[in-house]
């Protein structure tokens, strides 16, 4: 029965595909250009047809997200021509990039004469054979934290399978801003700066108003600086100058050199490659937890075409699922702190498509304890188009930015918490901010590039960047007060001779004056950005159970774990989070013995 089900449904398509090819007879020959909008910015395709068919589709350029869009980019043109059809499942992970380059296709054909009903045929999925496979540890999730633990694993002896749910690696890795916290006395000092481990643990704990595990928040602190010698040993590039990331609270923040945080993934990656027994599956979901007496023993898993994956561990299963910013459903669910009015559909997100919590599901039905799930953090950078942080453009980090409001004044210190910042946004007119900067930050905007690597005359060009030679100009595009903008600016750099913020919102990096053109206005929301709350671990990352014990075989690391960031995450504690857990969580699965 199964054999005739799969040859009737390629009948039917084949039947689908001959109908709507016999309508588009008549096409004009050619190549033909279209533009949609993708994820981050206009994507243009370019379609070749003769009189019946697509010959060819091409990329003529876009802005997407290194890592993620990959796949979209390089596949959906061929699969496009493959199928003679638009009407083609997106890129798991690059939803947005996919659904442009369909649509812009689309948009081309119909250029060439084609009709909306055209190149829709379905294109046929055939079921792949069951897969089973061993290794000593396995992996659930391919962002930071598990690439971590999968490279740290590795080094320390055990054979590793990564499973991903996606066709792109990196998680939210891959689109956070590319920065990391760590006491760095080599490049503080110069600057004057002085910091300790001490410090940097005391802040990290008070910022989350000391609801964070003291141990946890010790073992993230403690080791931040050897985890940074230990990913630059694998290839992680940062820039020579310490600044302070958005909500880092102190100048203790390294910035890559890569855009986001494409450098981490990338060199996790080619590390990966140099390293024998390790295989990545993906487009790979993972469903269920095995267990044996008591024991987590492996992972059962669904393949891109629904196929079944069963996975055993020798040693151990380290689960990397990130947090569930994304998930509108479970963060409505534990917006219990009072802390926001509302997380619902309205509220956008940061995260990226596959980011939804799955980790945290799978451990519950194990019996693991979850902590600090109503801890959920807003970030003040978010596009108000899409929810992301692209589009952000800040070379000098929150030193060259002022916050304004639609009444041309500031109204929360630029270097504070991002909770703070956030509820101040959501209490001004339309909940939105603009970021200002100046041409003392940003001198040439021809040759300037925001942080996801795309050129900022893009962002300027389609509007979602303002610029203005003078304040004047500027003023009137956002539709602000000019006398109030600049007398704003003229305080903040009265400010700064003054070394005390004079507006009275408690500012203490007061280093860059405001004193010439080209002005931007960069219009910013609050967007659901990190869960604090997860499964909970102990120090060598064993998932803790409802009574208190370690459920054996079964480790937790990055957004996934709680207890560590309590009730506010520091900017830029993110990566160290991935990276000194997942390095633990990758050494201590290696170790293990089931």
């Amino acid at each position: 029965m199964k054999h005739v089900s799969k040859v009737g449904a390629v009948i039917t398509c084949l039947a689908l595909l001959f109908v709507s090819c016999s309508k588009q007879s008549g096409l004009k020959a050619g190549t033909y250009e279209a533009t949609e909008k993708g994820n981050n910015g206009p994507v243009t395709v370019s379609v070749t047809v003769d009189t019946n068919k697509i010959t060819d589709v091409k990329i003529v350029s876009h802005g997407e997200t290194p890592g993620i869009s990959d796949k979209a980019i390089a596949e959906l043109p061929k699969r496009i021509v493959e199928n003679q059809s638009t009407n083609l499942d997106t890129i798991s992970g690059a939803t947005n990039s996919s659904k442009a380059i369909l649509g812009a296709t689309r948009a081309a054909l119909k250029k060439a004469g084609a009709n909306d009903s055209d190149f829709t045929a379905a294109a046929t999925v055939t079921q792949e054979a069951d897969i089973e496979k061993t290794a000593d540890v396995i992996i659930v999730g391919g962002g930071g934290a598990g690439l971590a633990a999968a490279v740290s694993a590795n080094q320390n002896g055990a054979s590793v399978i990564v499973v991903e749910k996606t066709s792109a690696l990196g998680g939210n890795t891959l689109v956070c801003g590319g920065i990391y916290n760590a006491p760095d006395p080599e490049l503080q000092k110069p600057e004057g700066i002085e910091d300790s481990v001490d410090l940097f643990i005391k802040q990290t704990w008070e910022a989350g108003d000391k609801l964070g595990n003291k141990e946890l928040v010790t073992v993230l602190c403690s080791n931040a600086y050897d985890g940074l010698k230990w990913i630059e040993s694998l290839g992680v590039e940062f820039k020579d100058k310490i600044t302070m990331g958005a909500g880092s609270l102190y100048q203790r923040t390294h910035n890559a050199v890569k855009p986001l945080g494409s450098g981490f993934i990338d060199a996790y990656k080619q590390a990966l490659t140099k390293q024998n027994n390790v295989e990545i599956l993906m487009d790979t979901d993972a469903k269920d937890l095995i267990t044996k007496d008591g024991k987590v023993v492996g992972v059962i898993a669904k393949g891109a075409t629904g196929n079944t994956v069963t996975l055993h561990a020798n040693k151990a299963v380290i689960l990397a699922t990130g947090g569930f910013a994304g998930n509108v459903e479970l963060r409505q669910k534990y917006n219990t702190s009072g802390k926001w009015a509302d997380l619902g559909p309205n509220v956008q997100t940061t995260n990226t498509k596959g980011v939804t919590g799955d980790g945290i599901f799978m451990a519950q039905r194990v019996n693991a304890n979850v902590i600090d799930m109503d801890q959920i953090q807003l970030l003040h950078m978010g596009n108000p188009k899409s929810g992301a942080i692209s589009g952000i453009c800040e070379p000098l980090q929150t030193a060259g930015v002022l916050f304004i409001n639609q009444e041309g004044k500031r109204f929360v210190r630029e270097d504070g918490r991002r909770d703070d910042m956030c509820a101040a946004i959501l209490s001004q007119t339309n909940g939105k901010m603009y970021v200002i900067e100046s041409g003392d930050a940003i001198p040439d905007y021809k040759t300037a590039t925001t942080l996801d690597g795309s050129p900022l005359t893009q962002w300027i060009d389609s509007g979602d960047i303002f610029m203005g030679e003078t304040i004047e100009d500027l003023a009137k595009q956002i539709n602000v007060p000019a006398d109030t903008l600049k007398k704003t600016i003229d305080t903040y750099n009265a400010s700064v001779d003054a070394q005390k913020d004079l507006d009275g919102y408690g500012r203490q990096l007061l280093k860059v004056k405001f004193t010439k053109g080209p002005w931007y206005a960069n219009p910013r929301v609050p967007s659901a950005h990190h869960t604090m709350g997860g499964v909970q671990i102990d120090t060598t990352c064993h998932v803790i159970d409802t009574n208190g014990k370690r459920i054996p075989g079964l480790f937790a690391a990055g957004e996934v774990t709680g207890g560590i960031h309590g009730a506010n995450r520091v900017g830029g504690n993110a990566v160290v989070d991935t990276v000194v857990f997942g390095r633990i969580a990758g050494e201590q699965a290696a170790k293990n013995t089931l």
